[in-house]
């Protein structure tokens, strides 16, 4: 890494940028890892559930970085910046953007809805986003944080880390709004990773040795 947080763009909510976090053999590894999962992506409903939305229109595939010891190396490598254990990441998340493909402005953290309650009693709150840009965009592909003025260029072995929180609290912060532009040229490939105020996705050796299975309720 050329420097720890050389660039922290707001402290409330957190918004940081740390460049040459990975390098381009571990990005188009983690693209291979997730290439055959990617499918339209959904925004989660009031339920909890997913559904399609014109409001999110790029394409996504769920990653289990446990799976592979590769990506659960930058996990745990992220897992140091974000100061959490690394069981506090869900699974990891690929992300694929091209032609017009966008997600308008939205938060990560979950809300008081039936569905907000249902995630938050599994793991908690998600306090910190992270997004791995795993390439180079010739233009567009940003993300924006509107209410911010903030865009943040993608740029491979680039980690975007923002809190999703108010300060010392697990109430959702209005200001972590954020949204992915539409690439104008290429695509764009990214790893989303969210983390919980507790455990969630609980380490273990693949393939799983004999014995009881661990389950976090």
């Amino acid at each position: 890494m050329s420097g720890l947080f050389q660039n922290v763009l707001c402290l409330n909510p957190l918004v940081a940028v740390i460049d040459d976090v990975f390098d381009e053999d571990l990005a188009q590894h983690v693209i291979s890892l997730g290439q055959e999962a990617l499918v339209r992506a959904t925004v989660v409903d009031s339920a909890g559930g997913g559904k399609l939305d014109e409001s999110r229109t790029n394409d996504s595939g769920t990653i289990d970085q446990w799976s592979d010891p590769k990506l659960a190396s930058l996990v745990t490598t992220i897992s140091d910046l974000v100061r959490l254990p690394p069981e506090n990441s869900e699974p990891s998340q690929l992300l694929r953007y091209e032609g017009e493909q966008k997600f308008d402005p939205h938060t990560d953290a979950f809300d008081n809805t039936v569905g907000g309650r249902d995630f938050i009693s599994r793991g908690g709150q998600r306090l910190f986003t992270t997004i791995c840009y795993l390439n180079n965009v010739g233009k567009g592909g940003e993300t924006e944080f509107p209410a911010l003025k903030i865009k943040i260029a993608p740029k491979l072995g680039r980690v975007l880390i923002f809190g999703n929180t108010r300060l010392g609290t697990a109430m959702e912060h209005p200001h972590s709004t954020h949204g992915g532009r539409p690439v104008k040229d290429g695509e764009k490939y990214a790893l989303s990773i969210w983390w919980r105020q507790l455990a969630y996705h609980v380490q273990r050796d693949y393939p799983a040795e004999e014995g009881d299975t661990t389950i976090i309720a």
